[in-house]
Order: C-alpha cells, then structure tokens, then sequence
C-alpha cells in the first residue's frame, strides 16, 4: 500500500512539473517576444547589481566596448562631452593637435580658426617670429 501510495504522489509531482515546464517560456522565446524582451531590460535597468554585471560585460570586451563608444558618440551631447574630456586631459592634447595637423582639411579649419580670432593672430604671429625649437 505504502508504495502504491508513493507511485500515485511520483507520478502526481511528474505531471505536475511536466505542465508546468510546458507553462513556462524558454529564454530564446521571451528574447525573441519584443514585449517580453522590453521588459527584461526595464527590469535588468532598475537592478543596481544586474545594471553594474551588464555595464561590466560591455566595457571588458574590445569589441562591445567599441560598440558601445560607437553608439555613444552617434549622440550629440556625449559627443560634446568626450571633446570637453578629451581636450581637458592633459595627456591627450599632443595627439589631438597631430591629429588635428595631420589631416589637410583639419590643418586649414585650425589655421581659419587661430588667424580669424584678433587675440588668436597677435599670439600665432609672436609664435611665428620665435625661431623653431631644436629637434632631439
């Protein structure tokens, strides 16, 4: 009796965890459901732990931190934000001016720049009249 018993309450939990594993959607189909899939990333979004996972697994990888850097920049005031950076760190002002010298149609947007600019042109034509620093 006791193990009829046993077989019914076996049999009874398979059936039950069979329907519910036909109840539940897989991964892939709630990715694929663009409703579903909203609603992860909103609730991935509000999480603290799982935004930090996320914003750790996108900037680890060169290639989704190039992404990511890409997709950034397509906005506009991150855009002003990277220059402002950029153009504020000490360390990168020697390749922004070559970059910016390097390139024909850069060199004469600069040159426009520093000889329109009254305080600009007295600084550029003092610079000019110094002779040129030695080479190393």
């Amino acid at each position: 009796m006791k193990r009829a018993r046993a077989m019914v309450t076996v049999l009874a939990l398979s059936a039950g965890a069979a329907l519910m594993a036909g109840c539940v959607k897989g991964v892939d189909e709630m990715i694929m459901n663009p409703t579903t899939k909203a609603e992860i990333v909103d609730r991935l979004m509000q999480d603290d732990v799982a935004r930090h996972d996320i914003m750790s697994r996108l900037t680890t990888d060169d290639a989704s931190k190039k992404e990511l850097a890409e997709t950034l920049i397509g906005d506009t005031s991150i855009k002003a934000m990277a220059i402002d950076k950029l153009t504020g760190d000490p360390t990168q002002r020697a390749a922004i001016i070559q970059k910016l010298a390097g390139d024909a149609t850069m060199k004469a947007e600069l040159v426009v720049v520093l000889t329109g600019d009254e305080a600009s042109r007295k600084e550029l034509q003092d610079a000019l009249k110094k002779p040129l620093p030695k080479k190393k």
